[in-house]
């Protein structure tokens, strides 16, 4: 999980046009600490996860996302069709997956939290 935090945190950083060294001096720590954060070699605390995302101005939940957000063109629920029921089903199952995912990402942020 920590890599995958640490690949969004620095595909974050390089759109915004941050160095490694720049973002490591607003946090207070040292370039080869925060460079071990984005490979996810160490845990990324909630804490360092928002002062990051208060540091390039985005949401937290740009980085902590489990699944990207898309915009639906089509209706989710088609009522003529007999595919009404699959649609529901599949909406809900997504929706059970993103809330697990979520769960366990705020679960290890809490274990880390309480660990330091």
């Amino acid at each position: 999980m920590n890599a995958i935090l640490g690949a969004r945190i620095k595909s974050l950083r390089e759109s915004k046009g941050f160095t490694q060294e720049q973002l490591a001096e607003k946090m207070n720590c040292s370039r080869q600490k925060y460079a071990r954060l984005e490979k996810g070699l160490i845990d990324i605390s909630f804490a360092s996860i928002s002062a990051i995302a208060q540091i390039l101005g985005t949401k937290i939940d740009e980085i902590t996302s489990a699944v990207s957000i898309e915009k639906v063109e089509e209706p989710m629920f088609r009522g003529s069709s007999g595919y009404g029921q699959e649609d529901k089903f599949l909406f809900i199952n997504n929706m059970l997956d993103t809330f697990y995912a979520h769960r366990k990402l705020y679960n290890s942020v809490r274990q880390v939290e309480v660990n330091e």
